[in-house]
């Protein structure tokens, strides 16, 4: 009986397709749907209309559609990629696409590629840019990002000044929320890389550098990053370990943003190396004692001299954050509710 049952049961779901066009009209035939297209849901019609409308099909092959996202304008560009804004045809949500021409990428940046999304997608914090989706064409290779529409801190800090130092605060509060989370090193942490949303929260983006380490600890053989951010140990050629570099950066960062300088400049990266080991660099008299200590405590040019190697450490221990932890508690909730 349970075989005849797995049987029947098949043919009874096919006729569940069909539709009476008048149910008082028993044994009568069953009708075809003259247009059974609404009958689909939306992404089903969705779907249809991309196999089917012409001018769809155009867009697609010109690249102003990628997969259910129409393509807009350029909103940033790297070595191997261009970042474009996309609306969902669907839901209408923004999305930032990276764009990729796999023919243009080497083995190590393919590597470093399918590190990225791997990392991205072992993460989820509401202070770092989600990865959505991965689309790939034999050509190109395209990531559907998050939309941040604030700009980012490089930009801000450029074009209007220092920032403030309750702001400066809540930044640093943020990034060291999800510091290492997973044991994932950054790797390129700089002002560039921190997004605004269009609500004011912070969004901490581009893990291109990233990597996953067995435990905090592991030594690194590899330069990455920015060599304004890069720590003294990055330039030694020596292996180093992955957080303090990443609490360096975050020190570099935060004098940025409370002067709105960074503390090393130089004319040549060889210059600039030079600064960076010995570690000069003049805090104005203006910045406040408690972010002073804060500031030469991360900017040691000894990783083991270094204070505050791990970022959960700068939270707990620094009179500076201190000052605003409890003010900011309350924020960083109604913040979390709100980033989009």
């Amino acid at each position: 009986m349970p075989a005849r049952a797995s049987q029947v049961s098949p043919q009874v779901h096919r006729h569940n397709i069909y539709t009476l066009t008048d149910s008082s009209e028993c044994g009568s035939e069953p009708e075809e749907d003259a247009d059974p297209s609404k009958h689909l849901t939306p992404l089903e019609k969705l779907t249809l209309e991309m196999c089917n409308d012409e001018d769809i099909i155009k867009e697609l092959t010109v690249g102003r559609r990628v997969g259910f996202y129409k393509v807009r304008g350029q909103i940033g560009c790297g070595n191997f990629s261009k970042v474009k804004l996309a609306i969902h045809a669907l839901t209408k949500d923004k999305v930032a696409i990276k764009i990729m021409d796999k023919m243009r990428l080497d083995l190590q940046t393919q590597r470093m590629l399918s590190k990225e999304i791997s990392n991205m997608e072992r993460l989820y914090h509401p202070n770092l840019l989600q990865l959505y989706e991965v689309l790939e064409t034999p050509s190109r290779l395209y990531l559907v990002l998050e939309f941040a529409g604030g700009g980012d801190v490089h930009t801000r800090i450029s074009s209007g000044g220092k920032l403030s130092d309750q702001e400066s605060k809540i930044i640093i509060i943020y990034l060291c929320s999800f510091q290492h989370e997973n044991n994932i090193i950054h790797r390129d942490l700089k002002a560039e890389n921190v997004l605004y949303t269009t609500n004011s929260c912070i969004k901490v983006a581009d893990f291109g550098f990233s990597t996953r380490v067995n435990n905090l600890n592991q030594a690194l053989d590899t330069y990455c990053g920015s060599p304004p951010y890069a720590a003294p140990e990055l330039f030694k050629d020596e292996s180093c370990i992955g957080p303090p570099v990443d609490v360096w950066a975050m020190g570099v960062l935060l004098f940025f943003m409370v002067t709105g300088t960074l503390p090393f400049r130089a004319d040549t990266v060889a210059k600039l190396r030079q600064s960076v080991l010995e570690g000069a660099y003049v805090l104005p008299t203006w910045v406040s004692a408690p972010c002073q200590r804060l500031i030469r405590g991360i900017l040691k040019p000894e990783p083991s001299e270094r204070c505050f190697s791990f970022a959960q450490e700068i939270l707990l221990n620094c009179q500076w954050l201190n000052l605003c932890m409890f003010q900011s508690a309350s924020f960083k909730k109604k913040k979390k509710k709100n980033c989009k």
